[in-house]
């Protein structure tokens, strides 16, 4: 590199800098989800903030908030069962860096899914998810501290979380650049530095401590394989290893075999001092893909949306990799110029139903929703799931006349799934619902139908405007010959990845239904909390 183009870089690099410095300062814009900003502030206050501080920022998202609450009256992280209905509460009882982990753990896994996201931020999030996840357990197999771990992993991800968030069109030239020209050569070109170089930036103005902040850089050369490695450089050796494992996953070239020899290879000349065999890099993946799971299962997240994870997926179970994955969060072999394709739908009752018909919100700034309604009804949920004895028709009341007013809808009702499968109607609101009680209790996943769509897939369904195309089609007989019907809004409550009951709402006239990001949050924390409740009702009986 030339003392010109040196110089060019670093005055690129700092009007990159003050782009996203003051990108972010804006606050929240369209393409800049609310979890961005709570990431920020929990990365780069992520070994200082106090229990107060946390809490606070944890609050600001209701549906991370829900999720570490229904996460800490679980037996995994409170054996005891001591009643949990706060975050500060989480905090003292299952404890600070677990809560904090815990927030930054599932604000990644909200990116992955976010359907308004573009494809480059969600596959970027569970890069940095999973890197996170696979430092994690390589730092516990060595007896050392895995949350920090986890933190550091996941941080080298930030700028590049960033550059998708604000710079997208940029940043897809960037990719394209680098298939020829590498990845540091095509960021230097199009940013001034790297995304790794970019992170350590931001973090570093934003006073993150020095331990930590050394870990977010370029791995030094001397330490490529240094034996032994000092215990101060063991976590950024550990950090640097888990992101270039990841990424070595990442190239879709490599056949199972292949992969497992080179990866085995890779450790080798990299993290010697790891002392990892093909069994063990087997297992962390299979950690990672297991704690992912998790997530999945305990938050209903949908597995299949990342072609990150069905990538790793893959690795751990050591198949081949889908043939319809393209991957377009990092460079190489994987990235989008080589890999985008089109991808497959899976087979399953309803996979024929058109997918306009899922649940995609628009990120609008205004919206006709309120999700301050919302939020009162979770406030009375969260009241009585603290009680010895909850008042179960005062919730279920709330949440009904909650979702309707919220919504603007004319009918709503709650339903829950009993021993045999069947939904029964616990709460209804509308002149319709007495009518619809006998088809709603019939709802399958073996329907050809909208509901159907729900059940089969685990997913919020969404009908904006039953009059257009051939969206009607999907729509039961029963429900068209009950009530009008121009809108219709059908979303499930999970427990374990399983679906315990539905809320479903419609509107018979006027404008089609349109629900902003922040009603959709509210909407995911009432039905956490109203799993919880379940929950205890079903441990209880």
């Amino acid at each position: 590199m030339t003392t010109q183009n040196a110089t060019e870089y670093d005055e690129l690099a700092n009007k990159t800098i003050r782009r996203i410095q003051g990108a972010m300062e804006k606050g929240p814009v369209v393409g800049m989800p609310e979890v961005i900003r709570l990431i920020q502030e929990l990365s780069t206050k992520a070994f200082s903030i106090t229990i107060n501080e946390l809490a606070e920022i944890i609050e600001q998202d209701v549906a991370v908030t829900a999720k570490v609450i229904g996460s800490a009256n679980t037996v995994g992280y409170n054996p005891t069962g001591t009643p949990v209905n706060t975050v500060s509460q989480s905090i003292q009882v299952i404890g600070f860096e677990r809560v904090r982990n815990l927030a930054l753990s599932l604000l990644l896994a909200e990116n992955v899914v976010m359907a308004h996201n573009t494809e480059e931020q969600r596959e970027v999030a569970a890069f940095a998810l999973s890197s996170g996840l696979m430092a994690q357990a390589l730092m516990e197999s060595r007896g050392g501290d895995p949350e920090q771990a986890f933190v550091c992993a996941s941080l080298r991800s930030y700028g590049r979380l960033l550059l998708t968030t604000f710079f997208i069109d940029e940043y897809r030239h960037a990719m394209e650049i680098a298939v020829e020209k590498g990845e540091e050569r095509a960021f230097r070109e199009v940013f001034g530095l790297t995304p790794i170089e970019l992170s350590n930036a931001l973090l570093r103005n934003a006073q993150l401590p020095r331990d930590i902040l050394r870990t977010i850089q370029k791995l030094p050369f001397s330490l490529v394989n240094s034996a032994p490695v000092r215990q101060e450089d063991e976590l950024l050796v550990i950090a640097d290893f888990s992101v270039k494992l990841c990424e070595l996953a990442m190239d879709t070239t490599l056949a199972p075999e292949a992969f497992a020899v080179k990866a085995e290879s890779f450790t080798t000349e990299n993290a010697s001092f790891l002392r990892l065999d093909r069994d063990d890099i087997q297992d962390a993946f299979k950690s990672v893909l297991n704690t992912y799971n998790g997530f999945s299962q305990t938050y209903g997240l949908r597995r299949s949306v990342s072609g990150t994870m069905r990538v790793l997926s893959a690795r751990a179970r050591e198949e081949e990799i889908p043939a319809d994955i393209g991957i377009t969060a990092l460079a190489g072999p994987h990235s989008a110029a080589r890999n985008r394709q089109k991808k497959k739908k899976a087979a399953s009752p309803a996979s024929s139903i058109p997918d306009a018909i899922l649940f995609t919100p628009p990120p609008l700034p205004e919206s006709e929703t309120d999700p301050e309604i919302i939020l009162g009804a979770i406030h009375v949920l969260i009241g009585e799931i603290g009680k010895e004895k909850p008042d179960h028709k005062r919730v279920y009341a709330d949440v009904v006349s909650a979702f309707v007013q919220a919504l603007s809808i004319d009918d709503a009702v709650l339903m829950r799934r009993d021993a045999n499968g069947r939904f029964k109607v616990l709460k209804g609101e509308g002149k319709n619902v007495v009518a619809l009680r006998g088809g709603l209790e019939s709802i399958s996943a073996e329907q050809r139908d909208v509901f159907g769509l729900c059940l089969s897939r685990r997913e919020d369904v969404l009908v904006e405007d039953a009059t257009v195309g051939n969206v009607a089609r999907y729509i039961p007989m029963w429900l068209k010959l009950n009530a009008p019907l121009l809108s219709l809004i059908i979303l499930p409550v999970l427990s374990e990845g399983e679906i315990i009951g539905l809320l479903c709402g419609i509107r018979s006239r006027g404008v089609p239904l349109r629900i902003n990001v922040e009603s959709l949050q509210a909407l995911r924390a009432l039905r956490i909390h109203l799993a919880t409740m379940w929950e205890r009702d079903a441990a209880d009986a």
